[in-house]
């Protein structure tokens, strides 16, 4: 269907029930609901309609459910933020309102199977013949799954340089995002591969991302800051499985063996025990990641991928911005990210080597669990300080002679080179007059190291020296704890994917998915919305929206 045939049908529903119905019910439900109506008559889904026919048999042997249909029903259950279909299915035949709304006629509503049917139709991806030899993504998530998740998590376990970063199990003196960036630069011209996450990826960029680009809301596309960060979304699937053995039996055991370590049958062919550190605790679910970029005030996301399992934030943000650039490049979107902003979790040698291929300046904090001392740079980089190599802090900073941290004087854009002075010769203003100031009394040693340079000693740094240490933002700058600030979109839309409640909705991931992209989709909607109602009141976007027939609509709403 598409948007104008939704529109006429949405305005010919209610001019119906208010010229014919006498439910009061149902005017005083849209009443308490116009603005869920002002935004599903404004989301516009036809760019939809090529990506999920893709997922259907061109030869219809039988009349199916419109897909963008399907798709309005579900977006709508995430904007009333129902968790449960069942429970969603029931209201909906229970309310006209909101049958008319998804674009269903009243007494023709879709049921629960309907529903699961179209999410695994979108899982399996562009439609393939059935054939013997391919077992599709549904059928190997509908089965049970023989795991043993403590030998799971013990191999894991231990396998990280310095505690942190996770290494390669072929290469143990690589981490695994160093592994990773290998692979994903050579291939950074290569297209998506064509199955389920394209699918939302394109649904996410063709529904939501450029109707906000198109309305003005993101603008600045050549030179975009980017947050990402990663959170756990809860499986519904049981976390203790089925046993497989016998240890419990009393007739093998006198006593019994209930925590023997034999496999178990589970319903979740990934869920595990992940660390919610917002929570202080461990949830059993799948971890996902997701981009989000905050403009005039909102919070847009970009993308989101949950490949399942406890996958750390060092692998899983390198994948998500390759990724991303590929989607926004095969969508015709011209987009350039400038900054990239992440937490501790993103702090490793990969992701500045990245960074630096793809031209993207990252402001990432040193993590507190990698902070080592380096003890002296190479002679070459030492500057004026002394001749012998500089000491450096714990964070990278270097030392003068008297054991004090540099002061940071300017970065070099040209060569990319830091420069350190003296800590206790400082700029100051005078009579008017601009003058630097040396505080001998600040200074261990109470004499000038190096009296014929009114900022010495000097030391030269260049970025290429070791990026991680000195990005092209310092980490003790303005500009690095104002564009930090931005980082906290990512936790705002995580509270926000919160309100969904989605945890606990979804056995596997792949339905999981689904419904953090809808709501993304919907936080687009709403955003959209809110923007709206800033140039015109709400009858005004009323009558925008259902054409002559709103006045006398809101008419009849005051009278109920």
């Amino acid at each position: 269907m598409l948007h104008s045939e939704y529109r006429e049908n949405l305005i010919k529903s209610f001019t119906t029930h208010s010229t014919y119905s006498k439910d009061r019910a149902f005017f005083q439900f849209w009443q308490e609901h116009k603005k869920e109506l002002l935004i599903m008559a404004r989301l516009n889904l036809d760019s939809a309609i090529p990506i999920l026919e893709s997922v259907y048999s061109p030869v219809h042997r039988r009349t199916a459910r419109d897909p963008v249909c399907m798709l309005r029903f579900m977006l709508l259950m995430a904007l009333f933020k129902v968790s449960s279909i069942t429970h969603w299915v029931k209201q909906v035949r229970s309310i006209p309102f909101l049958a008319i709304l998804a674009g269903f006629a009243p007494d023709d509503i879709p049921g629960v199977g309907t529903c699961y049917d179209f999410m695994r139709r979108i899982i399996n991806g562009p439609y393939q013949k059935p054939c013997p030899h391919i077992t599709r993504r549904t059928k190997f998530n509908d089965g049970k799954h023989k795991r043993n998740i403590k030998s799971e998590q013990k191999s894991k376990k231990g396998r990280t340089h310095e505690g942190c970063v996770p290494i390669d199990d072929q290469n143990p003196h690589q981490s695994q995002s160093e592994t990773l960036i290998q692979k994903l630069l050579p291939q950074a011209d290569q297209p998506r591969v064509n199955d389920f996450q394209k699918i939302l990826d394109d649904l996410l960029i063709q529904t939501a991302l450029k109707p906000s680009i198109e309305d003005g809301l993101i603008s600045d596309l050549k030179n975009l800051t980017v947050s990402g960060d990663g959170s756990i979304l809860a499986s519904a699937a049981s976390p203790h499985g089925k046993p497989t053995c016998s240890c419990r039996s009393k007739g093998t055991h006198p006593e019994g063996v209930y925590d023997c370590q034999h496999a178990r049958l589970y319903s979740s062919p990934t869920a595990t025990w992940c660390y919610d550190a917002y929570r202080a605790c461990f949830v059993f679910g799948d971890r996902y990641y997701h981009l989000v970029t905050h403009q005039n005030g909102h919070d847009f996301p970009l993308m989101t991928i949950m490949p399942g399992g406890n996958e750390s934030d060092y692998t899983l943000s390198l994948k998500t911005f390759d990724r991303f650039l590929k989607a926004t490049r095969e969508n015709n979107l011209e987009m350039r990210i400038n900054i990239f902003c992440g937490d501790g979790h993103h702090d490793s040698y990969a992701h500045y080597d990245y960074f630096a291929a793809k031209q993207v300046i990252p402001v990432i904090p040193l993590a507190q669990k990698s902070k080592t001392p380096y003890p002296h740079l190479p002679e070459n980089q030492t500057g004026s300080c002394s001749d012998s190599p500089t000491r450096l802090d714990t964070d990278g900073t270097p030392l003068c002679p008297a054991g004090l941290r540099m002061r940071h004087h300017y970065y070099n854009k040209r060569k990319k080179t830091h420069v350190y002075c003296c800590p206790v010769k400082r700029s100051t203003h005078r009579d008017g007059k601009y003058l630097l100031v040396t505080h001998l009394d600040e200074c261990p040693q109470k004499q000038d190291c190096t009296p014929q340079s009114a900022l010495g000693p000097l030391v030269y740094i260049k970025s290429e020296t070791d990026r991680r240490l000195y990005p092209p933002i310092l980490r003790e700058s303005r500009q690095f704890k104002q564009l930090m600030k931005q980082r906290t979109a990512t936790e705002r839309c995580n509270y926000l994917n919160d309100t969904y409640h989605l945890d606990r909705s979804s056995r596997n991931a792949d339905y999981g998915l689904i419904r953090l992209t809808l709501a993304n989709i919907i936080e687009h909607a709403v955003i959209r919305y809110q923007e709206t109602l800033k140039r015109s009141s709400e009858p005004e976007a009323l009558k925008q929206t259902l054409g002559e027939s709103a006045p006398a609509l809101l008419k009849l709403l005051k009278a109920v």
